[in-house]
């Protein structure tokens, strides 16, 4: 299977200290047909978050992942197929694209 693109959307919620804080939500930017193919991803978030490794389950809600934070930072994933292949992407997080 090819790459399969992620998105990313944020809202600033706040400042804390210096930073400003950001609820976020990464997820698969495909179509049905597409996140049908997939069975569960891991995400790697920076090794500051609380359990850093995450795994997402949810087709309904194209495998979101929903955090907090103040930075930008790559996101590791591991997408596991439904016919037993994986592969390996990461994607940048953007602060800037809020919803």
């Amino acid at each position: 299977m090819n790459n399969i693109k992620f998105t990313n959307r944020s809202k600033l919620v706040g400042k804390k200290g210096k930073y400003d804080y950001y609820d976020w939500e990464v997820f698969v930017d495909e179509d049905e047909e597409v996140v049908k193919k997939v069975d569960h991803i891991i995400y790697f978030l920076h090794k500051t978050f609380p359990n850093p490794i995450r795994t997402v389950t949810d087709k309904e809600n194209k495998f979101s992942l929903k955090s907090r934070g103040w930075g930008e930072f790559e996101i590791g994933i591991q997408i596991f197929f439904t016919d037993g292949q994986s592969t390996q992407e990461t994607y940048r997080l953007d602060l800037s694209k809020s919803w």
